[in-house]
């Protein structure tokens, strides 16, 4: 089999660490490709990350979160293009909590460029603008991961 054929057979799960991102921190992800068309060039995937933020965090005066945060994000994107490298073009939002009674839901848009090699090593760059408090956030993801096949 020839190597551009390995690039294009990818599997159906995603697990990722995202620093930045939709979990404004970081945060730990699980992504399921929900549908692939036959040639694999458009693909819908879904993704649900957690992450605690253990301290005060505040960034360049426009992200702040408070210590003891539980950020959630939940998000949808479509991956368009062949091979190995995909636009990916989403959007979704991110729960803010902090005893799960009391929740803030921060939407988001997502914009950005997937990679998945031959060794199924998953690198994802995004520009994320957040919209938190009335406000339009522009923020940035970077994640790395790996691609695997069906979960039994």
């Amino acid at each position: 089999m020839k190597a551009q054929d390995k690039a294009i057979q990818q599997g159906t799960h995603n697990f990722y660490i995202e620093l930045g991102g939709s979990g404004i921190f970081y945060s730990l992800n699980y992504e399921k490709y929900l549908f692939k068309n036959k040639t694999e060039n458009l693909t819908w995937t879904a993704r649900i990350g957690a992450a605690y933020n253990p301290i005060d965090y505040k960034f360049m005066n426009s992200i702040f979160l408070d210590k003891q945060t539980f950020m959630l994000p939940f998000t949808s994107s479509l991956l368009i293009g062949s091979g190995k490298d995909k636009l990916e073009i989403g959007a979704g939002f991110t729960m803010l909590t902090k005893n799960f009674k009391e929740q803030e839901i921060v939407p988001e848009m997502l914009f950005g460029l997937r990679v998945i090699d031959i060794n199924r090593v998953c690198l994802r760059l995004n520009y994320i603008p957040l919209f938190r408090s009335g406000e339009t956030i522009h923020w940035v993801g970077v994640s790395l991961g790996k691609n695997i096949g069906k979960i039994q």
